[in-house]
């Protein structure tokens, strides 16, 4: 949050983020909230995976995590966000066990999960 308040365009010190992974968004359009702009944020991220894919490889390094306990910085004059998130997919790692798609939450194989019809993947809850 210290470094989105000093209201500059750029990733924070490794030092300031250990064990944290940061991904960036600016946008010119002030007539948003902070709850717009985060939204705004979020879609222009995940867009990066539609239009350049994952690979056959199936690793995604930094990957945007929906984990407990993150934080937006925003800083209201020129809405500069930054999104601070846990560590968790390192280099080489697989975004998802490969594996059949699903169709119903009977597919999924695994404990507390659900089928995303949308993605035909399997979440756990």
């Amino acid at each position: 949050m210290r470094h989105a308040k000093r209201y500059y365009f750029a990733h924070s010190p490794a030092n300031e983020r250990e064990n944290l992974g940061e991904n960036l968004y600016y946008t010119s359009e002030l007539r948003l909230d902070k709850i717009q702009a985060a939204e705004k944020a979020m879609e222009a991220w995940f867009a990066e995976l539609a239009k350049y894919g994952v690979g056959q490889q199936n690793v995604l390094t930094r990957q945007l995590w929906g984990r407990p306990n993150t934080q937006i910085g925003h800083y209201t004059q020129a809405r500069n966000l930054l999104f601070s998130y846990m560590k968790g997919n390192w280099l080489g790692d697989l975004i998802y066990e490969i594996g059949n798609s699903c169709k119903t939450d009977a597919d999924c194989k695994c404990d507390n999960c659900k089928c995303s019809k949308e993605e035909a993947l399997c979440i756990v809850q």
